[in-house]
């Protein structure tokens, strides 16, 4: 028997738009019970869970004074991940598995995310770290730069000293960390415009206090403006798919006649390739076997050498930005390779 039980935290998520909902019910698929701090909210936040009811909620009262560098995240976190030691940290293997309320897991990775738990557990790790997408502004773009953090551990073992720190973003005290390939889809810079802005002005004062938020708002300005950002036409968790559309999102692209591919078959073998949704695949040894009139809008370049980004064939990295990324898999990079071009991808 598994067990696995999700812990998090949330205050004010109807306000700020979260999609809270979404995030815990994904969260649903792959734990049992779910243990909520909730803090005390002014928008009905609690109303909007209480017909959930897999959540074991512990009400709570944010700590004004712990506001400075974001502290209040991971007290608010420990609550919730302390609850969860206390009610189950002495079952066999337990784990306990964390998203924030603007993060959902796919429903395609569920067993992955669950058998990833139960090697972890064998081989002797105490935390298990995700890969994530980072959607910016739209729910086409995910920013890769070097400020967003490409994989972080959100599944610890409940039978520990592990905790949450700073701002919440990770945990401190653990030893070995298993990198698994199931993905988070973070949507916290995408929702309701106003609320958008409401949620940036008060997560600011989180972190710092009043006399430098000017300072800080205009860093946060020069760093969105410096936002890398490659497109996504893969598949979104499909409990998004309401909130994505009524933010006016396209769920996925049409299906396209035909896609070339110039590249090494033996990479993208057809397991792969038979996810791109077109209608015929066809590779190419040469770009200019692509017909001229077809090139630019379905002519995609899978190699990612300097010579295919001179040329503008392909911006695509085996990677994201920063130094602590591990590389994409063959699956994620073909899935962004025929984004570039708007095509969809089901994954």
């Amino acid at each position: 028997m598994d067990n696995f039980f999700g812990f998090t935290l949330l205050r004010n998520g109807v306000k700020y738009d979260y999609c809270f909902k979404e995030a815990l019910i994904s969260l649903n698929g792959v734990t049992s019970k779910t243990v909520l701090a909730l803090g005390e909210s002014d928008d009905g936040t609690e109303d909007a869970v209480a017909d959930l009811d897999f959540l074991e909620i512990v009400p709570t009262v944010w700590d004004d004074s712990l506001r400075e560098g974001g502290l209040i995240l991971s007290q608010q976190t420990n609550v919730a991940l302390e609850e969860a030691k206390k009610r189950y940290g002495d079952l066999e293997n337990s784990w306990g598995v964390y998203l924030q309320c603007d993060e959902v897991f796919h429903e395609d990775d569920y067993e992955l995310i669950k058998e990833d738990l139960r090697k972890a557990a064998l081989e002797g790790y105490d935390t298990v770290a995700f890969r994530y997408f980072h959607f910016w502004m739209t729910h086409d773009q995910v920013a890769i730069n070097k400020k967003w953090y490409p994989q972080e551990i959100r599944a610890v073992r409940l039978n520990g000293n592990i905790e949450s720190w700073g701002d919440a973003q990770t945990f401190r005290n653990h030893n070995r960390t298993y990198y698994s390939e199931g993905r988070i889809f973070h949507y916290g810079h995408v929702r309701e415009e106003d609320s958008y802005k409401s949620k940036k002005a008060d997560i600011l004062k989180l972190y710092h206090k009043d006399e430098k938020l000017s300072k800080y708002k205009r860093r946060e300005k020069r760093f969105d403006n410096q936002t890398e950002m490659l497109s996504f036409h893969g598949k979104h968790p499909a409990i998004m798919r309401n909130r994505l559309e009524r933010l006016g999102g396209e769920w996925f692209p049409e299906k396209v006649d035909e896609v070339f591919l110039l590249g090494n078959p033996q990479e993208f073998p057809s397991t792969l390739t038979n996810k791109i949704h077109a209608n015929k695949v066809t590779w190419v040894k040469t770009w200019f076997e692509i017909p001229a009139e077809k090139r630019d809008q379905f002519g995609v370049d899978l190699n990612t050498s300097f010579f295919t980004r001179l040329l503008g064939r392909s911006y695509v990295p085996t990677q994201m930005r920063s130094k602590l990324a591990l590389p994409w898999t063959k699956e994620t990079i073909l899935m962004f390779k025929v984004s570039e071009k708007g095509i969809g991808f089901n994954f």
